[in-house]
């Protein structure tokens, strides 16, 4: 077994619990739930351990985990579009589990899923991480002019599911019955 210098090992440890939060609330926002982002975001602490001494503290070791993430889920999305669909649905977990997400409207959760895996990961990334468009187009491998654009999609999407959820919550008004003239 290959020993490492204890700083290495109680920067990472730092690092991991510091980071935890936010590329678990990134997974679940990006995988729709709790199960498959518990084991994206392990997947991601162990490929950043494996390359833990390269990665420059200067290089914010946080926006290279956050790459991770992002192309894991990717992996993840290519893989599973290989799989046979069987014809029963598996139960869903219910929403706002140890992830805190029980502010995130059902609506919203499946409109996220249905966006594209670029624009996803462009929305997450801009509104929970609050990323520039510089960030983004790091994270996700991509021109600024590219992260702008599935920036402007995903939202574009997420307005039009949003204005489809409110019209369907909006009450409408009850018919108006006439009465009926029976000419006397």
């Amino acid at each position: 077994m290959l020993t490492e210098p204890s700083g290495v090992l109680s920067s990472f440890d730092a690092f991991a619990r510091a980071e935890m939060p936010r590329l678990l609330g990134l997974a679940r926002l990006l995988c729709g739930n709790d199960h498959d982002a518990w084991d994206l975001t392990q997947d991601t602490l162990i490929q950043v351990s494996r390359h833990w001494q390269r990665i420059d503290a200067d290089r914010n070791p946080g926006a290279y985990a956050r790459r991770c993430v992002v192309n894991l889920n990717h992996n993840r999305l290519r893989r599973l579009s290989r799989e046979v669909l069987t014809a029963s649905v598996p139960d869903r977990s219910d929403k706002g589990s140890e992830l805190g997400q029980e502010n995130l409207d059902e609506w919203l959760d499946v409109a996220l899923q249905r966006l594209p895996w670029k624009q996803r990961a462009a929305v997450t990334l801009a509104y929970l991480e609050d990323l520039s468009v510089r960030d983004i187009a790091f994270v996700l491998d991509c021109s600024m002019s590219a992260a702008k654009t599935h920036l402007s999609r995903g939202r574009d999407s997420l307005r039009q599911a949003a204005a489809a959820e409110s019209a369907e919550r909006t009450p409408r008004p009850a018919p108006q019955l006439r009465s009926a003239d029976h000419g006397n």
